[in-house]
């Protein structure tokens, strides 16, 4: 219980920062490509700490739960003081690389300690869901920004007191880990090279249809809510089922996104977009956790490929936005993830 509430403290700060970035970076006088590389420095530098800390996490009895929370707690705040694109850039990459540290801890204590992982994940999305519906309510930039930082200061107060390291005795090599769970880690590449071209310009999109800000929070909420009473339930299908679901689930909601026009629209369909998102992460983890000892390792790598993956699609997102436009890049994110249906976890 103790990780899952410092899971959803965290998620809230990160949602409710991350939601009007892009119209931030926009008001900052940022380009849409501009706005792809901000969002691609900030999923390096997570790429980068999740891959290193992950392993880490397993190799030393190291508090990176509580490290990783406070130095995101500051960077949090210091988003209020940027000025330009630049500045932007600078504090989410910093910040990133904060927010990297700590989840491959945190998870592999949650899975040790609870046996939860569907649990656990869902109070993330509840997270997601609060921290969104917030950035709506609250509106101000830097109000959400500092809302994220106290947030991520309880989050890192409360780790730690409560939650230690866990060590493992064996660990096998990074390149023989990612050779055994490589399926996983390419279906979610494409899934998120897919997904992460969307979310780019999702926003702004429906900025553009007309949708204000707070509706928009609502529809991002709607998504992550939905995901609070997935999770647990999906936990008990096959890991392999559920990836495949999860990505071919993702396809239809971007196919269908590109045809909305209207706020009341896109918060009924996000209920396919919150079982698939729900089903592929289950999935990826169950499979992962239960067949691996190294439980920060390959967490660890999940994120990485996350966010790697984040970067690309980001980037991707951005030039298909700047030559085409908004709609091109939603069916580009549908071919992506009807690709990470066919590559599966097979046991």
């Amino acid at each position: 219980m103790i990780a899952a509430f410092v899971n959803f403290l965290v998620q809230v700060s990160i949602a409710s920062s991350l939601i009007f970035i892009p119209l931030f970076a926009k008001e900052l006088g940022a380009s849409d490509l501009e706005i792809g590389l901000i969002t691609s420095f900030y999923s390096l530098s997570i790429f980068i700490s999740s891959w290193l800390f992950g392993r880490l996490s397993d190799l030393y009895e190291k508090n990176f739960a509580a490290l990783g929370l406070v130095l995101s707690s500051i960077f949090f705040a210091l988003q209020s003081l940027a000025s330009n694109s630049l500045q932007l850039l600078i504090v989410r990459t910093l910040l990133g690389f904060s927010l990297g540290i700590f989840p491959a801890a945190l998870m592999s204590y949650a899975y040790k300690e609870e046996k939860k992982i569907g649990y656990f994940s869902a109070f993330g999305s509840l997270g997601w869901a609060f921290g969104q519906l917030a950035a709506g309510i609250i509106m101000f930039y830097d109000k959400i920004f500092i809302f994220g930082s106290i947030l991520t200061f309880i989050a890192f107060a409360t780790s730690f007191f409560k939650i230690k390291p866990i060590k493992i005795l064996t660990v096998r090599s990074q390149k023989r880990i990612l050779k055994e769970n490589f399926r996983i880690y390419f279906a979610f590449f494409l899934r998120h090279v897919g997904a992460s071209a969307v979310w780019l310009v999702f926003p702004i999109y429906l900025h553009q249809l007309g949708i204000s800000k707070f509706w928009i929070g609502v529809i991002y909420f709607a998504n992550s809510f939905m995901q609070f009473f997935m999770m647990p339930r999906v936990e008990k299908f096959s890991s392999e089922k559920l990836i495949t679901s999860g990505a071919i689930f993702s396809a239809f909601t971007f196919i269908f996104y590109s045809f909305l026009n209207c706020t009341w629209q896109f918060i009924l369909i996000q209920f396919l977009i919150a079982f698939g998102w729900s089903s592929i992460y289950v999935g990826a983890l169950k499979a992962l956790l239960e067949k691996n000892e190294e439980k920060g390792s390959v967490v660890g790598f999940l994120n990485s490929t996350i966010y790697f993956s984040t970067i690309v699609g980001s980037v991707f997102g951005g030039i298909i936005a700047e030559i085409f436009d908004y709609r091109s890049c939603m069916i580009f994110g549908a071919i992506l993830c009807l690709l990470a249906a066919v590559i599966r976890d097979k046991r």
